[in-house]
């Protein structure tokens, strides 16, 4: 039976003999430093939120509509992620408090289930974000319009994040937005072509 946040990148095994199984600590520490390394990333990522949201407020500049609906959609997927990875976490090491340290597998499961849920229902968020940043930076040409057209289709993807592959857009559009934030210093020049 996997045990940990999968899509944090920690899965460790407890052995499932019976109806319920015993995990040993070591397995507790690892649930434990997925659990850190996940809430991490999601506060790195609303340090990025920041970041994009003075940069679409700077593009924007109209009545803040995109500005809005940026930091709404992000403050929504970070806080189902969040949602996430307590429920996930929550329940596998209520284990350490049941008698004789069991874990029932099919709670295992709906932590898992539960959890990736909550994680790809914060998708709705995450493509708000994505196509009102990618729709700012259009309008005020600080992107190339093929570009701005890719942006587009990476926030419909995000919608069906359901599916776990559109989950990849997300994070790619992240890693580049990102990365081009950083590198033109929150500066906000045209593009060319």
């Amino acid at each position: 039976m996997p045990v940990g946040p999968r899509w944090a990148g920690f899965s460790t095994s407890c052995s499932s003999s019976s109806a319920s199984s015993s995990c040993s600590t070591a397995s507790q520490d690892k649930i434990s430093i997925g659990w850190i390394i996940a809430g991490l990333g999601i506060f790195a990522f609303l340090w990025f939120l920041s970041s994009l949201r003075r940069a679409v407020r700077r593009w924007e500049g109209d009545d803040g509509f995109l500005t809005a609906l940026t930091t709404i959609g992000g403050v929504v997927y970070a806080t189902l992620a969040f949602a996430a990875i307590a429920i996930n976490v929550g329940i596998r090491t209520m284990s350490d408090d049941t008698y004789r340290h069991t874990v029932y597998p099919g709670l295992i499961h709906a932590a898992d289930d539960a959890s990736y849920m909550l994680h790809a229902t914060g998708g709705a968020g995450a493509s708000a974000m994505i196509i009102a940043a990618t729709l700012a930076a259009m309008r005020a040409a600080v992107i190339p319009k093929w570009a701005g057209w890719l942006g587009i289709i990476a926030g419909i993807l995000a919608l069906a994040s359901i599916i776990f592959f559109p989950q990849a857009a997300i994070g790619l559009w992240i890693l580049i937005v990102s990365g081009l934030l950083f590198a033109r210093g929150g500066q906000s020049r045209p593009a060319m072509g």
